[in-house]
Order: structure tokens, then sequence, then C-alpha cells
């Protein structure tokens, strides 16, 4: 089977109308045979697609080739199995939501380069490292001495910040998370609360595995990375983990955890499975009652 190729992007940019975006990148996308998600909102647009290395490419063309979007970069990785069973393009408020007014595009932190982190790391430099990440990914790894802020979605982050603004002052804060996207308005925020000397891994966790892949160097990671996508997770060499990890909760799983059947997605959990087949039996039920209603009103109508 051919490498799927797979492509993570985004771009905060005004789109005025991102309906009409969906609908054509939608078709171009069914015609390039890509899976993957789409996320479009008038503040921007946020992917990752996989499919063949020259339909990658061309969707990059054709999204930068739409006036409100213009030149995009595609961090790209590979995988030698299907990545995604299917495509979605939705328009949303947000391209990553945090339900703050907020806009990268006008202030958000200093961009540092993956070289430059690493080189403050081996220079010992007075840093707040703060991870932006859900507590599953932190649980799967993490940077050298970085803070987990401990929360189940990006929205609490600010809940965070507002805690702990007056021992976050006084060093540079460098903040991280996959790609880079949710840093974008992590950092707004902060410099929002009068944060300074705010700063933000430029690229993400994934910049970083390849600048330290280049260089062939260990670098400052523990673990591996949360990845949205079939392979789960990544080691520091971009290549998918080994553990076993259930597509649902993308939490690590021990042998006696994983359910006996795989679901839909691959290896679950028995917690995970367990509530995924409780939620089918309540649809199924709806669905008897449902056809049951339907039924009775077709005989009441007949009977009319």
């Amino acid at each position: 089977m051919a490498k799927d190729t797979i492509a993570s992007f985004y771009k905060f940019t005004s789109i005025k109308n991102p309906k009409e975006l969906r609908k054509i990148a939608t078709k171009k996308a069914q015609d390039l045979k890509l899976k993957g998600t789409l996320l479009l909102a008038e503040e921007g647009l946020n992917g990752m697609i996989s499919g063949a290395a020259e339909n990658i490419e061309a969707f990059r063309v054709f999204l930068g080739s739409q006036k409100d979007v213009g030149e995009l970069r595609f961090k790209l990785s590979y995988y030698d199995d299907v990545s995604f069973r299917r495509l979605l393009v939705k328009v949303k408020k947000e391209i990553i939501t945090i339900r703050q007014d907020l806009d990268p595009t006008v202030e958000t932190g200093h961009y540092l380069d993956p070289l430059e982190f690493e080189k403050w790391y081996e220079e010992g430099r007075d840093m707040v490292v703060l991870d932006t990440r859900n507590d599953y990914e932190v649980a799967m790894g993490t940077f050298e001495g970085a803070i987990d802020p401990n929360i189940k979605s990006f929205e609490a982050f600010t809940t965070y910040i507002d805690e702990h603004l007056a021992e976050l002052q006084g060093k540079p804060i460098v903040t991280f998370c996959t790609g880079g996207v949710r840093c974008e308005k992590a950092t707004a925020y902060m410099l929002k609360k009068g944060m300074k000397d705010v700063y933000q891994l430029e690229g993400g966790i994934i910049s970083y595995f390849e600048a330290m892949k280049q260089l062939a160097k260990e670098g400052h990671w523990k673990g591996e990375c949360t990845v949205f996508d079939k392979r789960k997770a990544i080691t520091k060499d971009l290549e998918p983990s080994s553990k076993q990890i259930c597509y649902v909760c993308l939490h690590e799983m021990k042998g006696e955890e994983v359910a006996e059947e795989e679901g839909p997605g691959g290896e679950i959990c028995k917690s995970c499975d367990a509530k995924t087949k409780a939620s089918q039996g309540v649809r199924q039920e709806r669905g008897k009652l449902k056809a049951q209603a339907n039924q009775l009103s077709r005989k009441a109508h007949l009977k009319g």
C-alpha cells in the first residue's frame, strides 16, 4: 500500500463567506479523494487531511488561490495505512474554540523557532514552559519541566491563566501545542490579561520533532505526542506509536484495559467500549420508539 501523506495546517485570516468556501473546498477535496477534517470560520481555517502526495499539494495550491486565504504552509507526515475514515468540512464560530474575543492577527505571542527554543534549554534559560494541551495529551508526553495546566478542554486554559496570573509573571513564558494553532489564541489571551514576554513555539511540537530529527539530536521532549488521526500518537522520530491507545479517549491502555472486540476506529478501552455500547443502545431504543409513534400516527390517519 502506498504511504498516506498527512497534512496539518492552519491560518488566521478574514474569510468573508466561509459557507461558500466550504462548498467549493468540499468538492475539490472529494475530487482529489482526500479524507480528514477542515474547519472554516470567519477568523480562518484549521485542517488535517490525508491522501496521495500529489493530491495534497494540489489542495494546498487550491486553498492558497482563494483570495481570503492566500499562501498556506502544510506540515507533512506519512503513514502506511489510511489515516482518516471520512472527509468532514465544517463551518464553525471558531477554528479553535476558546470563547474569548481574541484576534491573533492583531496580537499574539512572539514566535520562537524550535532551534532557538532548544538553545534556551541547553543554556539553562530561566523560563516558564507552559503546555496548552488537554490532560490526556500531556499524559502521552510533554517537554522537560513543562507546567501541566491539568485541563479537560482548551476553553479551560483561560481559567488556568486567570487563577495563576501572578505566579506566571516575571519570566519569559514559552507556550506550546501540537501544531501551533492553540498557542495563537492562548498567548493572545495572556497578553490581553497584561502578561509580558510571552512566546509560542513556532510550528508546535511537530516542528520541534522535525528540527531535532534533522540534527539527530535527542532534544528535551519526554514521551510521545498525541495526534488526531488513526496513528493516535507519534514518536520523536515522527513514526506512528507502537503503544496500545484507545481511539476514543486517546489514553494508553494496559493489556487488561483493552476491550475484547475492536471498535470502528480500532482498539478501544473497556470503559469507552461500555459507554459507546450504552449510547448505541439508547439511540436504538429511541429509534424504535420513534418508529412505533410514526406507525401509530399513520394508523390514526387512515382511520380518520
